[in-house]
């Protein structure tokens, strides 16, 4: 497993949070992020009006030049049964991409009840351009009006349609891989265990960035930020009571992966952890058991950044830690092109 820690001296500041100004933690941050710090902290009462206000904030704005090369493609799939909804998707390529391409499965974050196809299109527009790879991101159905199983069915839903209609779409389905952010990284988890356990389409990669794993919130890292920036314990409470609904006794580990037993037969994986995001630890831990599983794993933690660092996408680090994703999506699907 590799380990790689980032830490510069422009992050090395400790930062004061908290009410009445006590400290968060004693982990500095990197000042970049201190933009998502807010007193008093938003209570999450209603997910249609927290969809609403990020909906409205992203008006008019782009996450990208308009000249970018990039080919974008809205589709439907249909749903298992006829009845069930289609399932909108948004298939990002390079507009002078030639031949059969690999493709990332790539599911968007948002606590299970936020999100859509536009919440991370930078990120898509940069994976599919940089690594010269098909991005496939999918509105999957949102708690908690679609709790557990509804988000999970969709997405591997469509990672069965891309694998049986790979041909037509253009797409090498010997070269698949499964990403997302938060609860799009869980949902990656997921739908990996999935495939195994069903003898489903084979995955060859998954990248999951600052993954929500577990809903027992037992480790360190879950008790200690409670008041860090953006998204916190509080928040996290919230996300997986909306998710996993009312009956939430005996949770599946395909909803909370975490609690999967055998991790083993996973494909190679590379796991970003925050330092100062209450899923750090479960992150480490997942990352962990995967390596005693006996799959490859990189896995990178930064202590100086709170979950939500791409939400400021011109900081440093999180420029930096782009490009890195890039760098691993194109060593993923490396051999593809090299047998070209």
């Amino acid at each position: 497993m590799a380990f790689r820690s980032l830490m510069t001296k422009r992050q090395n500041i400790a930062v004061a949070g908290g009410v009445h100004g006590e400290r968060m933690s004693n982990l500095p941050m990197d000042p970049a992020f201190a933009i998502l710090a807010k007193q008093p902290r938003e209570v999450l009462r209603d997910a249609k009006v927290v969809r609403e206000a990020v909906s409205a904030a992203r008006q008019g704005t782009s996450p990208w030049s308009s000249d970018v090369n990039i080919e974008i493609e809205d589709r439907y799939v249909p749903s298992v049964d006829e009845e069930g909804p289609r399932i909108p998707v948004r298939i990002y390529r390079g507009r002078n991409a030639v031949g059969t391409l690999p493709v990332l499965l790539y599911l968007h974050g948002g606590a299970f009840f936020c999100g859509d196809l536009f919440s991370e299109e930078l990120q898509c527009v940069r994976y599919a351009l940089g690594a010269q790879c098909a991005v496939v991101c999918v509105a999957y159905r949102l708690a908690p009006e679609e709790p557990f199983p509804a988000a999970l069915t969709d997405c591997y839903r469509v990672l069965e349609f891309l694998w049986n209609e790979s041909l037509d779409l253009n797409l090498d389905r010997d070269f698949i891989a499964l990403g997302g952010s938060s609860a799009g990284a869980n949902l990656a988890a997921a739908v990996a265990l999935l495939a195994r356990d069903r003898m489903g389409p084979k995955i060859c990669f998954q990248m999951l960035l600052v993954p929500a794993l577990d809903d027992r919130l037992e480790t360190q890292s879950a008790l200690q930020f409670t008041d860090v920036p953006d998204f916190a314990r509080p928040e996290a409470e919230v996300m997986w009571h909306w998710y996993l609904g009312e009956d939430a006794d005996d949770v599946s580990p395909y909803a909370a992966p975490g609690r999967a037993e055998n991790l083993s037969n996973l494909p190679p994986s590379y796991v970003l952890c925050a330092g100062l995001d209450p899923f750090r630890d479960e992150g480490l831990n997942y990352a962990h058991r995967l390596t005693e599983a006996g799959v490859a794993v990189e896995l990178h933690l930064v202590p100086s950044i709170p979950h939500g660092f791409a939400s400021v996408p011109s900081a440093e680090t999180s420029m930096r830690l782009l490009n890195e994703q890039v760098e691993v999506l194109r060593g993923a699907f490396r051999s593809k092109w090299s047998s070209l």
